[in-house]
């Protein structure tokens, strides 16, 4: 039985129109998560500096979570609902296009490897999700908002940082805490 689950885990796609409709419901749940977390971050003196450290890690936290339950391509339509919404607030819409269905189809290709039960699992999924997606959206930052190349770098290294550590630990924890409930199968 064990074995069946970790075989299902494995899978990249899966088509069903539970795991379709979830993926759609999901993504709308990311968006108003990202538009709350980002009004909190412009709230706080790093959002002020153009640094979303909350709402960043909310980002990847969605872009692997919704990956990881609803497979692909759940995964990417959760991501690009999010993306294509935010061409509402953000000029940088067109690098969160690229930054979401990167993140999502790293974490696919993790998943697909690997079972997804150790901490190190983890850690690998969101390293392609936070540095793949924030060098997206750096190249964003420096061709449409004109930031200068050093400031782009800078900021991009400390959302990497943060980001990565904070959506590892939720990710991980509410991943093992929904597989355990048995919501998903």
């Amino acid at each position: 039985m064990e074995n069946e689950l970790a075989l299902k885990r494995k899978k990249i796609f899966k088509t069903d129109t539970k795991s379709l409709i979830g993926a759609v419901v999901m993504g709308i749940v990311f968006v108003i998560a990202c538009q709350i977390t980002g009004q909190i971050d412009n709230m706080l003196p790093w959002g002020k500096a153009g640094m979303y450290l909350i709402n960043g890690s909310c980002w990847a936290f969605f872009t692997a979570f919704i990956t990881l339950i609803y497979k692909q391509p759940g995964g990417i339509i959760a991501a690009e609902i999010e993306a294509l919404t935010s061409v509402m607030y953000s000029p940088l819409w067109v690098a969160f296009i690229f930054a979401n269905a990167v993140g999502t189809i790293w974490v696919s290709f993790v998943a697909s490897k690997y079972d997804m039960t150790k901490w190190s699992h983890h850690i690998l999924a969101q390293a392609g999700v936070c540095i793949l997606g924030n060098c997206i959206v750096t190249v964003g930052m420096i061709f449409i908002l004109e930031i200068p190349l050093d400031v782009a770098i800078i900021e991009t290294l400390i959302l990497i940082a943060v980001n990565w550590i904070v959506a590892t630990v939720i990710t991980k924890l509410t991943y093992d805490a929904v597989l355990k409930s048995g919501l998903v199968k």
